[in-house]
């Protein structure tokens, strides 16, 4: 029984760099940030410039500045506007009663709709790999189950194993051997698609979606959390808890940009079968545009240099800087659907699979 032939989403050493690849980055930049604390502020600023900012114009790039999108969602890219309007609101109500509870409240939903959005990103990549391979439902179905268990589970047990996130909560009298059970859970579960990995490998079956999710998604998450997160805060005189956690989210957040802007080449480029703009002019372009997002980082208090954090200029840059993010999860959770866009299906190489 012959191996299938593998399919990729751009070409083999782009879906290397953009899809693999990117997990290999962030490995190195946060084991160079446990070596050299010191680097953690230079890295951050060039993450947010170089990955963060441009992973944001991609979208726009696939919606407001496509012309076809434009012609058939346009009450999409009006309505999306709306999502501007929830953390302005609530700041004001927070100011007007005099208790950050709303506004609190807001920021605490949209980190929770920043993970989700990043754990759907990784099982929207790993299905198309999973229909690229041909694997079929009973694989799909164990690869996603192993996917969202490790994902949710390594956030929950993050989110009470962190002195930083148990004093937020609340819970500091927790005994910490509570927490020897999920994580040990957690090290199974990891084994389990290891064992499963290699069964269908031996199988002569599709290891591209499976290899994806156990050391790119899964991997790259336990690494961010618990090799790095549980050794925040690396960053020096942290004046919030964002700061603390500025180097898992680095790491984090640099798998996630980086296959994001992947996917959205590769798409374009089957889109306009090699035509118009090559990559790097349409980089160059976003790069210009992500120094305001830069400028917004710096003005919210997301580094610790700029403006006060807390202070109400902070705050005003903040609820501005998490809109532009709920607009962006928003309008990916519209246009990122294969399954009922046959155009998107040929971009993702999909039409024969």
């Amino acid at each position: 029984m012959s191996r299938p032939e593998a399919r990729w989403i751009g070409a083999p050493l782009f879906d290397a760099c953009f899809f693999f690849g990117s997990a290999v980055v962030a490995l190195a930049a946060g084991l160079l940030m446990l070596a050299a604390p010191a680097t953690v502020l230079p890295l951050w600023f060039a993450w947010i410039w170089l990955v963060e900012g441009p992973h944001l114009c991609a979208t726009w790039r696939r919606t407001y500045i496509d012309a076809p999108f434009r012609r058939e969602r346009a009450r999409l890219l009006v309505t999306s506007l709306l999502w501007f309007v929830p953390g302005p609101t609530l700041l004001l109500v927070s100011w007007l009663s005099g208790r950050p509870e709303p506004f609190q409240l807001f920021l605490g939903a949209v980190a929770l709709w920043s993970f989700h959005h990043a754990v759907r990103q990784h099982h929207g990549i790993m299905s198309v790999y999973q229909r690229l391979g041909q694997v079929n439902a009973a694989e799909r179905r164990f690869d996603t189950l192993l996917l969202h268990g490790v994902l949710w589970g390594a956030f929950g047990l993050f989110l009470v194993a962190h002195p930083t996130n148990r004093q937020l909560l609340g819970i500091d009298a927790l005994p910490s051997e509570m927490l020897l059970i999920p994580g040990a859970l957690l090290a199974l579960a990891m084994v389990a698609w290891a064992a499963r990995l290699i069964a269908r490998w031996r199988r002569h079956g599709a290891l591209a979606p499976g290899m994806f999710g156990l050391l790119v998604a899964a991997g790259s998450t336990l690494f961010a959390l618990f090799v790095v997160g549980l050794r925040e805060p690396l960053l020096a005189n942290p004046l919030t808890p964002e700061h603390v956690f500025m180097a898992a989210t680095l790491v984090s957040g640099t798998v996630h940009g980086l296959q994001y802007i992947g996917i959205v080449i590769a798409t374009e480029r089957r889109r306009t079968g090699g035509l118009g703009r090559t990559p790097l002019t349409v980089y160059a372009v976003m790069l210009g545009v992500s120094l305001l997002y830069v400028a917004i980082s710096v003005a919210r208090g997301g580094a610790p240099l700029g403006a006060a954090p807390g202070s109400m200029s902070a705050q005003v840059f903040l609820a501005i800087y998490w809109g532009l993010f709920c607009h962006h999860f928003w309008l990916d959770q519209k246009i990122w659907r294969p399954s009922t866009d046959a155009r998107l299906r040929t971009e993702l190489g999909l039409g024969a699979a």
